[in-house]
């Protein structure tokens, strides 16, 4: 890339001026570089996959990277409206030549950014595309054959041999701003407002500052407590997902602890899996094994209520669901248990569980929403059996084995004895002044439909 005079780098998810591969590349050609950040109907309003949590910790995000450009003498102009249309504004307004934003992967983003580079095109700006959200290029890591690894433990077996590049240290990044009157402006205030409802109990907020104090937490005996519903983790998926730290950063300060590593690697495994084959032969929504697509979900909408509700009796169920409905997070073991339980023993189509997850979750990322639903589903790529089937009941003894994580989110049990609410399906009757549900169906029988239904399916 020649060196510019006017560049412009558009935020998108990488809310960071530290370790931000485009923003660097940027940076070393152009003389003065302009930040943008733009809000679109399509995401923020019209979507029914919005995530108000999501947006919430993506604001807040945005207002301390805002505080953070103005400390090095530039601005961020925050925008409101369709996306090229205000970047057509804005390369005019500017006198941009050439434009750098992060590549991203899902099938919305591959849209966006073609209709980018083709307005580029059109006018004769330059537009570069640079790799930053995942440990290795997409795409970069393949079979002999030159396929995409759709098995992980072979794809991490390959991957993880590879060396990740160290967080670049910060240069000197060549802000700057324009005094002109802009249109398309939205301020912070009026973004919270307009897009989104404040949640006062969200487990994380956003911004590199709060990043790195989850990122000070090395968790050496993650490994042996990641399942313990009583323990933390590392609280780090929203801040690794709206790029408030470098997946370099955080690959390098748990260089060391295997089980962490081991699931970054899950993440770019998903990130392949989604970009190579959903907007192409797939569509989203659409089992990656086709002949699952052939399950005939039985769908019961009390059933589904109950269960967004957490009001299914089943406690390590309810307890998780309440934990996201209150808080925007739910503990990693419990997302397992909880989407298990609706598609195989609720017998509800895994498309209705992602969906409500992803309006709720803080850290919503297609990739893994999609990618951990379809294993749950046995569907998906690198997915567990369809025969297996996790039993609430046994989940809670091994994983909250004192109910403490039950009893924290299910107040109404606060008072029953551990050994009662571990066997609340016998014992739910001994306690009928109690106002928390009896199990609304019967786990063994529904093994047995859920079973059954999958062998109609596919044999």
């Amino acid at each position: 890339m020649d060196k510019v005079e006017n560049g412009l780098f558009i935020f998108r998810r990488d809310f960071r001026i530290i370790d931000n591969n485009g923003l660097n590349f940027l940076s070393n050609h152009c003389d003065n570089l302009f930040t943008i950040f733009i809000f679109t109907p399509e995401q923020v309003l019209n979507n029914n996959y919005k995530s108000n949590n999501a947006i919430q910790f993506m604001i807040e995000s945005l207002k301390e990277l805002s505080e953070e450009i103005k400390k090095k003498n530039g601005h961020l102009y925050l925008f409101y409206g369709d996306n090229n249309k205000i970047i057509e504004y804005v390369i005019k307004e500017f006198n941009i030549q050439s434009i750098v934003f992060n590549m991203d992967i899902t099938p919305y983003s591959k849209n966006r950014d073609n209709k980018i580079i083709q307005l580029c095109k059109k006018i004769n700006i330059s537009v570069y595309l640079t790799h930053d959200y995942y440990l290795h290029d997409i795409g970069s890591i393949k079979t002999k054959t030159g396929q995409i690894y759709q098995k992980y433990t072979p794809y991490y077996n390959n991957a993880s041999k590879i060396k990740i590049s160290p967080p670049q240290k910060q240069e000197k990044i060549n802000f700057s701003f324009n005094n002109k009157h802009i249109k398309y402006i939205i301020s912070l205030d009026d973004a919270i407002k307009k897009f989104t409802t404040i949640n006062q109990n969200i487990l994380v907020h956003g911004g590199r500052i709060n990043a790195l104090e989850h990122l000070k937490n090395k968790l050496p005996n993650y490994d042996n407590t990641r399942n313990d519903l009583t323990k933390n983790t590392t609280e780090l998926s929203a801040y690794i997902k709206f790029g408030c730290i470098s997946i370099r950063e955080v690959y390098h300060h748990f260089h060391s602890n295997n089980a962490i590593i081991r699931q970054l690697f899950w993440r770019d495994f998903y990130a392949n899996i989604l970009y190579h084959f959903y907007g192409n032969e797939y569509k989203l929504g659409n089992l990656l094994k086709s002949k699952y697509n052939n399950i005939h979900w039985i769908n019961n909408p009390s059933f589904f209520k109950k269960w967004c509700n957490g009001q299914t009796g089943f406690p390590i169920v309810d307890a998780g669901m309440r934990q996201m409905n209150i808080t925007g997070y739910m503990h990693n073991r419990t997302r397992l248990i909880v989407a298990s339980f609706l598609v195989k023993t609720l017998l509800i189509d895994w498309r209705f569980g992602e969906k409500y997850f992803a309006n709720k979750l803080t850290d919503y990322d297609v990739a893994n929403n999609n990618g951990n639903w379809q294993w749950i589903t046995g569907g998906g790529a690198d997915s567990q059996p369809f025969f297996r089937i996790f039993n609430p009941w046994r989940q809670t003894t091994d994983y909250d084995p004192n109910c403490e994580y039950i009893k924290k989110w299910i107040p109404e049990l606060i008072h029953v004895p551990i050994k009662d609410v571990v066997k609340w399906d016998i014992k739910w009757s001994d306690y009928k002044n109690i106002n928390y549900p009896k199990p609304i169906v019967d786990y063994t029988e529904q093994k047995k439909k859920c079973l059954d239904m999958y062998k109609h399916a596919l044999y």
